[in-house]
């Protein structure tokens, strides 16, 4: 995985954590096992899709998973959420992917 774009997530996490009313420490801890999590879910997602990027099922993941962690702290259910929504943006892909390269 590239450790940039794991990098600039810890790094806005952190920034929401923070602006949530969460100490430094506490920031960067929920930042971290945010992370984590969703590389633990693109690795999954990378499994049932091999042919996806798996850097970029990580960043579409990030990107989704960013705007939800304003307002739900509930990191589970965030990483749940975007798993099934970035599943079924795959989905498409892939299908569209099939269609067009005949």
């Amino acid at each position: 995985m590239n450790q940039d774009l794991i990098f600039q997530q810890i790094g806005q996490l952190s920034q929401i954590a923070r602006n949530k009313g969460r100490s430094e420490s506490e920031a960067a801890s929920d930042a971290y096992n945010f992370v984590r999590g969703l590389l633990f879910r693109a690795n999954e997602l990378f499994k049932k899709y091999p042919t996806s990027n798996k850097d970029l099922l990580f960043h579409q993941m990030s990107t989704q998973g960013l705007t939800l962690f304003h307002t739900n702290d509930n990191q589970e259910e965030i990483l749940d959420l975007v798993s099934k929504s970035v599943s079924s943006y795959a989905d498409m892909s892939r299908s569209l992917a099939e269609e067009f390269s005949k």
